[in-house]
C-alpha cells in the first residue's frame, strides 16, 4: 500500500467521521472539551427514596444508592430500594438469554450458575447477595412467577463472565489438538464477544499538575445498556468505602469503574478471552474483594491473581492517588503482566500514560487465547488498533498538559467515543480524594442510540439510549426535606400507598398493565339513543352536529360505568373524570371560537366557506347545552327525550323550537330560562368562591361560605366538593346570574380543601382555556422551544422527534424549533410555544413556570396534590401563555432525558394535563380550576381566610 493511499484510508476511516459530526451542528455541544461548570447537584427532596441508613434518588440519568454496614443488612438495603430494577434486569438477562423463551432459558442460567459460580464467591459476598434477593423480594421483585431469590442474584451477577464462557471454553484444551485426523471438516468460526470498553490513567510527567487523571467509557449491546446506570456508594462495616459504576443488584461494577476511599482507582478494558479455570473464584469476588480491603497496587494485584478462573479476561489500570504511582496489569489466567510507573515501564513510548482499548499487549497473555500452540493455527502478533492510534494522538497532543479537561475531549473523540458507547467517567486526584467523578450516562456524543429493526424484533422491550449530560456525582448524603408537612412523591416504588392512594393522580399507578384506563379514547358502545339529524338553519348546527358529538361521550360514559351517580373519591379521580376529558376539548374549542367571534350566538350561526370558527363554536356549545340539560332532566329522562326525538326526526330536518318543545314536554315544564341563555346570547358563566371557611372539630366539621356568578351567565348547579382526610364530601349548589349562593357541608373528618366543580361539569371561563393539542389548529403560528441545559442534546433531538411527530400525524407542516437562548420574545407573544424540557433544564420553562397549573422541583412535579418523582415520570401540561393569553402554552417534560424523549414522541389524549408515572401508560387529567379552590392551613387561624 503506497503513502497516499495509506493516508487517503486513515482520512477515510479516522477524519471523515469526525467531520460529519462537526458539519451536524447539532452536535457541536457534545464535542467540546470544555468541562461545564461544576455546580453542586442537590436532589429534590421529594425523588430521594430511603430505607434506614439507605438512599437513593436521579441524577442525570444515573440512580445515586448508598448502602452501609453489615452485609446482610447493607444487601437487604439494596433490594429493598432497588426492587423494581432488580425485577427488571433479571428479566433483560433472561431475555438476553432466550429472547424467545426467557423464563426457561433463565432457568438454565440458574442451574449453570449454581453449579460453576454460587460457590466461587467470599461468605462475605453471598451473605451480601443472600440480603439483595431477600430485600428484593420483601418489596416486591418477581421473575417466573415467584419472588427473586439468592441465585437469581448471583446470575445477575455472574451475567459478564458467563457471556465469556463460551469462548473461554474454547481456549481451554480438550487435550486432542494436536492429533490429525481424516475427515477434515472445518469447525464454524464463533464470533468473538464485542470490545468492551476504552480507558485511560495518567499521572507524572504527563499530567499539568504531576498527580492521577483517570477515566473509562463502556461499549455494549443496547439491550442491556440501560441497566448499567446505578451509581453505587457502598460504606461496608469493614473495609473500604466504595463508589462505582453498577447495576441494580449488583456486588461489583461489571463496567469496571472504581473509586475507594483507600486511595485506589480501578477500571478494565476486557481483553480476548483466556483459558477457563473451574476451580477459581469469580471475577466479581475477585475485584470486589480488591476495591474493600486493598490499601496498595500490590494487594490489589496480589487479590485479583489469587485463584483466578480466567473469565471475564480483563486490562486493568490501577492507581493509588497517596502516591500518584499507576499501574497497567494485564490479568489472563495463569499469566500476567504488570507494568508500573516506579518503575519506568511503558508501553508505546508514553511516559505518565497507560491506556486500554481490548487489544492484549503482553504476548504470554495472547497466548493463552489459544486453545493448544500444537493444534490449529492462530494469528498472536500484536498491531494497533485505530482506537490504539488515538490514544497515541491524544497524548501527543497533550503530553505534559492532561488535566480534567482531557476527559472530556476523549470521550467525545470518535472512536473512542464510538456508536455502541453507552457512557463516559472520569476523575482526578483531587477529586478522587473526595469520591467525586465526572460522568455521563448515554451516548457521549448526543445522539440517541436507536434499536435496529432486528432488534426491536428480538427484544419487544428494548428501548433508545438516551444522552443525559455530564454531571458530577459526589457521595454527600442528600438533606431531608425541610418541610415537615411535604408528601412524599407517589410514583416512587418504596412509597407507602394505600389502595386509595394507588387509585389517586397516578391513577392505577405504575403497577397497571397498558390499556388498563385509557382516558385518551371513550371506548365505544352500543348507542344512547339513535337518529341522524338534518340542520333546517345556520342556527339549528348545533343541534345536528351536537345530537351525534355529544351521544358518543355518553354512550362511552354508559359503556365504563362511570357516570354521575359514582362520584369520586379523591380529586385526582375527579380530575381523570372521563366525562370531563371527553368535555374539554369541546370547551376549548368554543373558547378558541370566541377570538374570532366573541358576540356569536348559537342562533346567529352563518355558515360560510372560508372559515370553520361558525361551525366549531355551535358543535362545541352545542355540546355543553345539551350535557347541561342531561343535568335538568336527569339521565334517563334525557335519555328517552333524544332517542325518542332521533328516530322522529331522523333523515329530516330540524329546528332548535322543534326540539325546546319536546324537552319541555319531556320536563313537564316551560325551558325557557334554561335555552334562552344558552342559544339567544353568547354569555358564558364566571364563578367566585367567596369567604369559605372551616370550623368545627374531630367529628364535628363544617365548611361555609358562598359561590357568586359575577357576570351574566346561565342558571343551573354546580357541583362542590370538601377533600377531607379520608375522601370527598359533596353537594350540588344552585347558582343564577349576579347573585351569590350560600353552601354549608359537614364532612364527618377534617376538612382540608374545597373545589367548586371539581369534574368541570359546568361550561364556565374558569380555568385553562387550552388543552395540550390547542396548538394544532394553527401550526404555523406554532413555536418548538428546548433547552439547553444539561441535557441539550437529547433535548434538542427530543426537538427534532416532536417536529417530526407532528408534521407526520396528518399537516406535513414542520414548526420551527429554536432554543431557549436564541428565541425571541417577539416569537413568544405571537406563537403557541411548546417548551421542551422541565424547568431545571429549559430556561424559558423556568421563566414561565408560574403560568403551569403543575409545580416542579429540581427533580419532580406536583399534580393535584401529589408529588411524582421517579426519573421515567413525565408529562404534557398546557396552559395560557403569559406572553399573549391568545396562545397555548405547552411544556413537554420528562424527569430525565430519557422521560423528555418519550413523551415529547407520544400521541396526547385532548386533555389539559397527559402524564405517565414511572413509566406507565399516560393518562389525561383536566385540572379544577385554581381560583376556584382554597387549601384550608393546617392552624386555625388559616380557616377563616377569604378564598382568593
Amino acid at each position: 500500500m503506497t503513502s497516499r493511499s495509506r493516508w487517503y484510508r486513515y482520512a477515510i476511516l479516522r477524519i471523515a467521521p469526525v467531520l460529519l459530526l462537526v458539519l451536524d451542528g447539532t452536535r457541536l455541544a457534545a464535542l467540546s472539551a470544555e468541562p461545564p461548570a461544576a455546580a453542586p447537584f442537590l436532589p429534590d427532596p421529594a425523588s430521594v427514596e430511603r430505607y434506614g441508613p439507605a438512599y437513593r434518588y436521579p441524577q442525570a440519568g444515573w440512580i445515586v444508592l448508598h448502602i452501609e454496614g453489615e452485609p446482610y443488612e447493607r444487601g437487604y438495603q439494596h433490594g429493598h430500594l432497588m426492587a423494581p430494577e432488580i425485577a427488571a434486569i433479571t428479566r433483560a438477562a433472561a431475555t438476553a438469554r432466550n429472547p424467545k423463551s426467557p423464563a426457561e432459558g433463565w432457568r438454565g442460567n440458574r442451574l449453570l450458575v449454581d453449579a460453576l459460580f454460587l460457590r466461587r464467591y467470599d461468605e462475605e459476598y453471598l451473605l451480601e447477595m443472600k440480603g439483595i434477593a431477600d430485600g428484593a423480594a420483601a418489596a416486591g421483585a418477581r421473575f417466573d412467577g415467584r419472588p427473586i431469590d439468592l441465585v437469581d442474584i448471583v446470575a445477575v451477577n455472574a451475567w459478564t463472565e458467563i457471556e465469556f464462557l463460551d469462548n473461554a471454553l474454547d481456549a481451554t484444551a480438550k487435550g486432542i489438538e494436536s492429533i490429525r485426523f481424516r475427515d477434515l471438516v472445518p469447525a464454524p468460526e464463533k464470533p468473538a464477544p464485542p470490545s468492551r470498553c476504552s480507558a485511560f490513567i495518567a499521572t507524572t510527567p504527563a499530567t499539568a499538575d504531576g498527580k492521577i487523571v483517570f477515566g473509562h467509557i463502556t461499549m455494549w449491546s443496547l439491550y442491556p445498556a440501560p441497566h448499567f446506570n446505578v451509581w453505587l456508594d457502598l460504606q461496608p462495616a469493614r473495609g473500604h468505602r466504595v463508589v462505582m459504576q453498577s447495576f441494580a443488584g449488583g456486588i461489583q461494577s461489571s463496567m469496571d469503574y472504581y473509586i475507594s476511599d483507600s486511595g485506589l482507582l480501578v477500571a478494565e478494558t476486557t481483553l480476548a478471552q483466556t483459558r477457563f479455570n473451574a476451580e477459581g473464584q469469580t471475577e466479581a469476588s475477585r475485584i470486589r474483594k480488591a476495591l474493600q480491603y486493598a490499601d496498595s497496587i500490590d494487594d490489589a494485584v496480589t487479590i485479583l491473581t489469587t485463584s483466578n478462573n480466567g473469565l471475564y479476561t480483563n486490562e486493568w489500570l490501577i492507581g493509588d492517588t497517596k502516591t500518584n504511582e499507576i499501574a497497567m496489569f494485564e490479568l489472563g489466567t495463569a499469566k500476567s503482566r504488570l507494568y508500573r510507573s516506579s518503575r519506568g515501564e511503558w508501553f508505546g513510548d508514553t511516559p505518565g500514560f497507560y491506556w486500554g482499548c481490548n487489544n492484549t499487549k503482553d504476548l504470554d497473555v495472547r497466548l493463552e487465547t489459544v486453545p493448544s500452540l500444537v493444534g490449529k493455527p492462530a494469528n498472536v502478533v500484536f498491531r494497533p488498533s485505530d482506537r490504539d492510534l488515538m490514544w497515541q494522538k491524544l497524548y501527543a497532543k497533550h503530553r505534559g498538559k492532561i488535566d480534567g479537561a482531557f476527559g472530556f475531549e476523549a470521550f467525545t473523540t470518535p472512536p473512542l467515543a464510538a456508536a455502541h458507547s453507552l457512557d463516559a467517567k472520569f476523575t482526578t486526584a483531587d477529586l478522587a480524594g473526595e469520591l467525586k467523578t465526572w460522568a455521563l450516562f448515554g451516548p457521549p456524543l448526543g445522539r440517541t442510540w436507536e434499536p435496529t429493526p432486528e432488534q426491536r424484533t428480538t427484544y419487544r422491550d428494548i428501548r433508545p439510549l438516551v444522552s443525559n449530560g455530564w454531571t458530577l456525582l459526589e457521595p454527600a448524603a442528600p438533606a431531608r426535606s425541610s418541610d415537615p408537612g411535604r408528601k412524599a412523591a407517589i410514583d416512587l416504588a418504596s412509597s407507602k400507598r394505600s389502595d386509595r392512594a394507588r387509585g389517586a393522580a397516578g391513577g392505577a399507578g405504575a403497577h397497571d398493565e397498558p390499556g388498563d384506563r385509557d382516558d385518551a379514547a371513550l371506548v365505544a358502545a352500543g348507542p344512547a339513543w339513535h337518529g341522524t339529524i338534518l340542520p333546517e338553519s345556520g342556527g339549528d348546527v348545533w343541534l345536528a352536529s351536537a345530537f351525534a358529538d355529544y351521544e358518543r361521550i355518553v354512550s362511552a360514559q354508559r359503556a365504563a360505568r362511570h357516570g354521575n351517580a359514582k362520584r369520586p373519591e379523591t380529586l385526582a379521580d375527579a380530575a381523570a373524570d372521563a366525562t370531563a376529558l371527553a368535555l374539554f376539548p369541546y370547551r376549548c374549542q368554543y373558547l378558541a371560537a370566541l377570538h374570532s367571534s366573541p358576540d356569536a350566538t348559537l342562533a346567529g350561526v352563518e355558515p360560510r366557506f372560508d372559515s370553520d370558527a361558525w361551525y366549531r363554536l355551535a358543535s362545541a356549545r352545542g355540546v355543553w347545552l345539551l350535557h347541561g340539560l342531561r343535568g335538568v332532566l336527569g339521565d334517563d329522562r334525557f335519555d328517552d327525550l333524544m332517542d325518542r326525538f332521533g328516530r322522529d326526526s331522523a333523515g329530516k330536518r330540524v329546528t332548535s323550537a322543534d326540539f325546546r318543545a319536546r324537552a319541555e314536554k319531556a320536563a313537564e315544564k316551560p325551558l325557557d330560562w334554561f335555552f334562552q341563555p344558552w342559544i339567544d346570547t353568547p354569555n358564558t358563566p364566571r364563578l367566585e368562591l367567596r369567604d369559605a371557611r372551616r370550623s368545627g372539630s374531630d367529628g364535628d366539621w363544617h365548611v361555609t361560605g358562598s359561590i357568586r356568578q359575577a357576570s351574566a351567565g346561565i342558571r343551573g348547579t354546580v357541583e362542590l366538593c370538601v377533600e377531607t382526610d379520608d375522601g370527598l364530601a359533596w353537594e350540588n349548589v344552585s347558582i343564577a346570574p349576579g347573585s351569590d349562593s350560600s353552601f354549608e357541608l359537614s364532612p364527618s373528618h377534617r376538612p382540608t380543601r374545597i373545589v367548586v366543580d371539581p369534574r368541570q361539569q359546568l361550561l364556565k371561563t374558569n380555568g385553562g382555556p387550552f388543552s395540550v393539542r390547542s396548538f394544532e389548529r394553527e401550526l404555523e403560528e406554532t413555536l418548538i422551544v428546548y433547552g439547553t441545559g444539561p441535557e441539550r442534546a437529547s433535548l434538542r433531538e427530543a426537538a427534532e422527534l416532536l417536529q417530526r411527530r407532528i408534521a407526520t400525524q396528518w399537516s406535513n407542516y414542520s414548526v420551527p424549533v429554536r432554543s431557549d437562548s436564541e428565541v425571541t420574545d417577539e416569537e413568544l407573544g405571537s406563537h403557541h410555544v411548546l417548551l421542551v424540557g422541565r424547568p431545571a433544564v429549559n430556561r424559558l420553562a423556568a421563566r414561565l413556570r408560574d403560568a403551569l397549573p403543575v409545580a416542579f422541583g429540581p427533580g419532580s412535579f406536583t399534580l393535584l396534590g401529589q408529588t411524582y418523582a421517579h426519573p421515567a415520570s413525565a408529562l404534557v401540561v398546557a396552559a395560557s401563555n403569559p406572553a399573549n393569553p391568545r396562545y397555548s402554552l405547552v411544556l413537554f417534560a420528562g424527569l430525565s432525558a430519557d422521560a423528555t424523549r418519550r413523551i415529547a414522541q407520544s400521541h396526547p389524549a385532548n386533555a389539559e394535563v397527559v402524564a405517565s408515572f414511572s413509566g406507565s401508560s399516560s393518562r389525561g387529567f383536566v385540572l379544577p380550576a385554581q381560583e376556584l379552590q382554597k387549601e384550608f392551613g393546617d392552624s386555625p387561624e388559616h380557616d377563616g381566610a377569604s378564598a382568593p
